[in-house]
């Protein structure tokens, strides 16, 4: 905590206003070092009280406001402000404020104490809550009305918005330390490390929108149209950054500087309007920003502070040319502009993706004063360079939102939120963007897979399958600049004819296929002659185990011209299992073979002929899909999708009528026509499965459907004739069966692993109502 002193430090302490704070302050906190002290020196006494009275939350608000009721005083608030801020405070409401400062300095003060969880955090926010109401005549009522329940539950919600960035902040250092060391032996990671993030924390959650809730709506309504509203943010802020200084506080000379800072913290409070740009500068990265659900985007940080300060406003321009924009600048809160009181803090965010072009940027801020006038305004400059480096989706299915496609773990999933698997050859959807500072450019990206989940992109084991290079300044420009989202999977074609619709002048990115089976599978793609069907690369397919299928993991990663290297994986479900035969077939229809021939009459004699009640025939056979993962019965391992059943008279039209499933059904026999389950079994798997499936039980036929052959008798079924026979007649029929999974498979006909099976059979109707 302490520092070596500088003229200017020695300067302030010596300040005779800073003298009496800093008597007052270690007044109020002799008395509890004094008994700390004398507790040191009676061991037998100190474990008695503590044998008596355990450790109580209670007890630590006494001990706060044992310490900050003495310290706050008037006259202690009034020397501790700038001798200029004394002035204006004499025309001004402020007592309000400085009951309020007291519960700021005790809020950091608990919450700094000691290693706090955020739920933590939030019992200290609703203390702190309480505090508020009380010393403003408000008190929150026991219990909570309607009113002051939903108040609170809008001042966690708004508190867990400005914890996440720090939470993100922490797990990214966790995931990625590889850089630490290097800082750590550069000095710039020291004992003072978290500060300013922690007092990021307070000041994005004191805003606009929480003011109303955290003060009371009479009270926000009456104080916020006093010129002094916003410096008693600014005011509260410093407090709280002052009470958590004095928590972490290890000695009594900790306690002067965690004081010092807190003055100078309110003289850039107090200070003529205040404009300054601290960052971004140079050459900045943009990144996901997710406290402002902004893809890709920079952190504007700075001071925008005054004690009339009204509000103030963020822009930006291109290159330093043209007008400034405000499109895609989001503030802290949410709100339309600004709220005083930043110092050094988060002014803004810039969504840069789509809206800010890689390159040089300009930002300019600017501070209104709530007393009218030309605003004070200043700018700053930085490099954007563009970071677009994400794999979306694959084949129109894409990544879900939330977690969002930054996340590994997130799924692949369709509109109904289902997770889907994939096979044969695909199209990987995404972006390999880099590029925008000098001498940055994208070099080259590829696409790997990894067997199994993983989530470290350095992670050995990842099998290289593609690779595209940027190799002229048309190409460089496309991937820096043009394409935000393109198929990953592509190849750069050079055209050098003449200029047509399927050889344009400039270097073309086609769309190519990536085949994950050997054989190789051939995307099945219309084309418009005369441009030529998208190419099949000759790339690297999956591994042959498991029928090259099962969880895999995807990496993308581009190299630029500094070889800097970035990456996004993405967890995937492949499938190449693809049914056989056996997998699809019927193999009888009541006991009987086909292309053998049966008789309506053994289905109607049973039941007398009668045309009210079923003539049931057993349809037997299999529909199955193996599983991707032999034993894992959860989706999308277990794909299956479904089979369907059609029977038609010899010349009608294919597939003929649809049969209800598992029926028999009754006139006009309608839906439903898909089984969602398995049945029978083909006695055999994967060669190669991973996991094994251990025992496979013997092939077997299961029931597919239960067939009405009344339907089949015109006297019982006159309306459809094209299907019937009457009395006498033989003719044949064709049953024909569709077994099919949910894979996504572009290369198959209907875009999925499926398998239609055809069963002919010779019926006739000796049916008679005599017999």
């Amino acid at each position: 905590m302490a520092q070596d002193q500088t003229p200017s430090d020695r300067d302030e302490i010596e300040n005779e206003d800073f003298r009496y704070v800093l008597k007052a302050l270690l007044a109020a906190y002799k008395p509890v070092l004094e008994e700390d002290a004398k507790r040191a020196g009676a061991p037998d006494s100190l474990r008695k009280e503590a044998a008596g009275k355990p450790p109580s939350c209670d007890d630590e608000l006494a001990l706060a406001g044992r310490i900050f009721d003495k310290f706050l005083t008037e006259e202690v608030a009034i020397r501790s402000l700038p001798a200029d801020a004394r002035k204006q405070l004499a025309a001004a409401n402020w007592q309000w404020c400085l009951a309020h400062i007291r519960c700021c300095i005790i809020f950091g003060w608990l919450v700094c104490r000691g290693p706090r969880t955020f739920r933590a955090y939030i019992y200290y926010l609703y203390r702190y809550w309480i505090c508020v109401r009380q010393v403003l005549g408000t008190p929150v009522s026991t219990p909570l009305t309607n009113e002051e329940r939903q108040d609170f539950h809008t001042l966690v919600e708004g508190f867990a918005g400005a914890y996440k960035p720090y939470l993100t902040d922490q797990l990214a250092s966790v995931e990625f330390p590889a850089g630490l060391p290097d800082e750590i032996l550069a000095g710039k990671i020291d004992c003072l490390e978290g500060g300013d993030e922690t007092a990021a924390i307070f000041e994005r959650f004191l805003n606009i929108d929480t003011a109303p809730a955290l003060l009371g709506a009479a009270a926000f309504d009456t104080h916020s149209k006093e010129p002094f509203f916003w410096f008693c943010r600014c005011w509260c802020l410093c407090a709280i950054r002052f009470g958590c200084c004095l928590a972490r506080a290890r000695t009594v000379l900790d306690l002067l500087y965690c004081l010092l800072f807190y003055i100078r913290c309110l003289r850039n409070c107090f200070q003529p309007l205040t404009c300054q740009v601290i960052k971004p500068t140079g050459c900045t990265e943009e990144h996901e920003i997710p406290v402002a659900n902004i893809l890709r985007g920079v952190e504007i940080i700075g001071t925008a502070a005054g004690a009339f300060c009204g509000h103030y406003e963020v822009r930006w321009r291109h290159d330093s040319f043209g007008p400034f924009h405000s499109t895609g600048i989001k503030y802290p809160g949410g709100g339309p502009q600004g709220t005083c009181g930043v110092v050094n803090g988060t002014l803004a965010y810039l969504a840069t993706t789509p809206n800010v072009p890689p390159g040089p940027v300009e930002i300019q801020l600017c501070v209104f004063s709530t007393q009218g006038g030309a605003p004070t305004c200043c700018n700053g400059h930085f490099e954007l360079q563009r970071n677009l480096v994400y794999i979306r989706g694959i084949e129109g299915i894409d990544v879900q939102e939330p977690p969002g496609m930054f996340d590994a773990n997130a799924p692949l999933v369709d509109g109904s939120s289902t997770v889907r698997s994939f096979g044969t050859a695909l199209r990987i959807y995404g972006s390999a963007l880099v590029g925008g500072c000098l001498g940055n450019n994208i070099k080259r990206y590829t696409l790997s897979f990894h067997p199994g989940f993983v989530n470290n992109p350095m992670l050995p084991g990842f099998v290289q399958f593609w690779q595209v290079d940027y190799n002229t300044p048309l190409q460089l420009d496309a991937g820096s600049n043009d394409r935000f989202e393109e198929v990953l999977s592509a190849v750069w074609r050079e055209f050098h004819f003449p200029f047509n619709a399927c050889s344009p002048i400039w270097d073309y990115l086609q769309d190519a296929y990536w085949s994950t089976q050997v054989p190789v599978a051939h995307p099945v793609v219309p084309s418009e002659p005369p441009c030529p069907p998208p190419a099949l690369w000759n790339s690297v397919p999956l591994p042959l185990i498991n029928c090259q299928s099962g969880r895999y993991t995807l990496r993308l990663m581009t190299e630029d011209t500094a070889a800097g290297i970035k990456y996004d994986t993405q967890h995937v479900w492949f499938d190449n299992k693809e049914m056989p035969h056996s997998h699809a077939h019927i193999s009888q229809i009541a006991g009987v073979d086909p292309c053998a021939n049966i008789d309506l009459a053994d289905f109607g004699k049973p039941v007398g002929f009668d045309c009210g009640q079923p003539w049931p025939a057993r349809l037997l056979g299999v529909a199955f899909d193996e599983l991707i993962e032999e034993g894992n019965f959860a989706p999308p391992s277990n794909n299956f999708g479904g089979y369907s059943l059609w029977i038609k008279k010899d010349g009608a039209p294919d597939p003929g009528v649809p049969v209800p499933i598992p029926g028999p059904g009754v006139p006009p026999w309608g839906p439903p026509f898909v089984g969602t389950s398995r049945v029978g079994d083909p006695g055999s798997r994967c060669a190669n499965a991973s996991p094994p499936p251990g025992i496979i039980p013997p092939a077997s036929d299961g029931i597919l459907a239960i067939l009405d052959m009344r339907r089949l008798d015109h006297d019982c079924n006159p309306s459809e004739p094209d299907l019937t026979l009457k009395r006498g007649e033989c003719c044949g029929y064709v049953l024909t069966l569709l077994v099919w999974d949910t894979s996504i498979c572009p290369s198959l006909s209907g875009d999925r692993h499926q398998r239609i099976h055809t069963f002919p059979i010779c019926i006739c109707n000796h049916a008679s109502r005599k017999d």
